[in-house]
């Protein structure tokens, strides 16, 4: 019989009653963030909506990120094991709505939905541990969440483009209900543990939770519009990023006289959390850009086909999965934290300045080195990032601050994907030699297309995406060295310190 309460478990007790189901909770929440890849063209084809294809996924992102600090927030309060199945009842639910989606727009809408529930699956997954394992082995279960997150985001295309291939793009949404009763019957194992009151009755912040969906909505629809629906220097662009702003100053003095506020403002005053949480914007950042356009690249300049594309993506998994979980024993085992951002971060710096600089001259096998480097550096990002913001927090406070690394983490691969393609676009639509048209045209037509040009044809799509995809690896490089700066300025902390949030 599992264990009540609020006492830390033993490493292996937690590994046995807690790991298993937020593991596969945590899997599907991030594996739902990039199996689309691979399906978007079929999608487009069966509902149509090829012009607006980008907000299959966006619509996933912006919701789970509006939901993150909500979810930390609820499960602070009402018991986290408890708001974990509401979150994949949600989820699980607007899968199966996913796969009959009858329209392009109903499906964007049940994506959204579909949002809602695994933007609480990854926040309170993580809280999960925090809340059963003591501050000294977070560290080895950080690192095994960095190994979870990251096998189901880069095998995340692989999966989609193969039951899509074999089955049918619904069943890349179905897969999901197994996978959700499966998590479900494992949670059933987590201990139970009852919640402390804080103070007063619970009166919830309505107003904040708007103000929030608000101000992060059209922050991210600004930025995953610019240079495709709208140009960067307009007026639509201007108002939506005046009304972000503006959704955001009003959150913040809201925020800071509410009793039971939806994201403690106070959180942004320790050092520790906030420079930690921007650190894993810029890890998002350049995780996400790396993950969805590094296959776009080796389609169109080294001519592979969808499958293999997506499958080059497994050595940076396992360089990222191995890293993770070399640091998050080290951690563990030196109570050190500080240190493996700054050199993760640096070391993927380099590589892909190195992607940038030699790209267009290397070899493929070459090409694959770099970016295994470029995931054994982000690897080390993730477990003492988390470490930092739990033992900043303090237990009582768990989930609302794991929370800011889900959503720091979501926000910057929004504002990642967004940068970079904008950069892409813009590249590709400023050539007037006629260059633009023939991207366009390998980039909608795909392998098939790309393999029925001529070789002048060929030659010269490979100088230009070659030309184009330099500078995105430039931007990539910009992300990550920003977070090495910023890491490099995160105070230590006593690993016996405690906080009640």
């Amino acid at each position: 019989m599992p264990p009540e309460s609020g006492a830390s478990l033993s490493t292996r007790e937690a590994f046995r009653l807690v790991f298993p189901g937020v593991m596969v909770a945590m899997f599907l929440a991030a594996a739902d963030q990039t199996i689309l890849a691979s399906a978007l063209p079929t999608i487009a084809s069966s509902l149509g909506g090829i012009t607006d294809l980008s907000w299959v996924v966006v619509g996933y992102l912006l919701a789970a990120t509006v939901a993150a600090p909500l979810y930390g927030y609820l499960g602070d309060r009402f018991g986290r094991r408890r708001v974990l199945f509401g979150a994949l009842a949600i989820f699980t639910g607007a899968s199966v709505a996913c796969a009959l989606a009858p329209s392009f727009l109903w499906l964007v809408l049940f994506r959204a939905l579909q949002g809602l529930g695994g933007g609480g699956l990854m926040t309170l997954a993580q809280a999960l541990i925090g809340e059963h394992v003591s501050p000294r082995e977070r560290g080895r279960f950080a690192g095994y969440f960095a190994t979870v997150f990251a096998l189901a985001s880069t095998t995340g295309p692989v999966l989609g483009a193969y039951l899509t291939e074999h089955l049918s793009w619904r069943a890349v949404f179905l897969i999901n209900v197994p996978l959700g009763l499966l998590a479900a019957g494992l949670s059933l194992r987590v201990p139970h543990t009852p919640m402390r009151p804080r103070g007063g009755p619970f009166r919830p912040d309505v107003v904040g939770a708007l103000l929030f969906c608000f101000a992060t909505a059209t922050f991210l629809y600004a930025l995953s519009s610019g240079g495709h629906r709208f140009a960067w220097a307009s007026w639509p662009m201007a108002a939506l990023l005046a009304g972000a702003g503006i959704g955001f100053a009003v959150l913040l003095r809201w925020e800071r006289h509410h009793h039971d506020p939806v994201i403690p403002i106070h959180f942004l005053k320790v050092p520790a959390i906030a420079r930690s949480d921007a650190v894993v914007i810029c890890f998002g950042a350049a995780l996400f850009s790396v993950i969805l356009y590094m296959p776009l690249y080796l389609q169109l300049g080294r001519g592979m086909g969808i499958g293999a594309s997506g499958a080059l993506l497994l050595p940076i998994t396992l360089a990222q999965v191995t890293s993770a979980a070399i640091v998050g024993r080290l951690v563990s085992h030196t109570g050190r934290v500080n240190i493996f951002p700054k050199i993760g971060l640096t070391l993927a710096s380099v590589a892909l300045l190195g992607l940038a600089v030699f790209a267009t001259s290397s070899s493929t096998a070459a090409i694959m080195a770099l970016t295994v480097l470029v995931g054994a550096g982000l690897g080390m990002v993730m477990p003492p990032t988390q470490v930092t913001v739990q033992l900043a927090a303090g237990r009582n406070a768990l989930g609302v601050a794991t929370a800011t690394i889900s959503l720091s983490r979501a926000i910057g691969g929004a504002i990642g994907v967004a940068i970079v393609g904008a950069t892409l676009f813009a590249q590709i639509d400023r050539s007037a030699d006629g260059s633009s048209a023939l991207l366009h045209h390998a980039i909608e037509g795909g392998s098939a297309y790309i393999r029925a040009m001529s070789a002048e044809a060929r030659a010269e799509l490979v100088a230009r995406v070659d030309a184009v995809f330099r500078i995105a690896f430039f931007v990539i490089a910009a992300f990550t060295a920003t977070g090495a700066v910023i890491a490099t300025t995160i105070p230590k902390l006593d690993w016996n310190e405690t906080r009640t949030g």
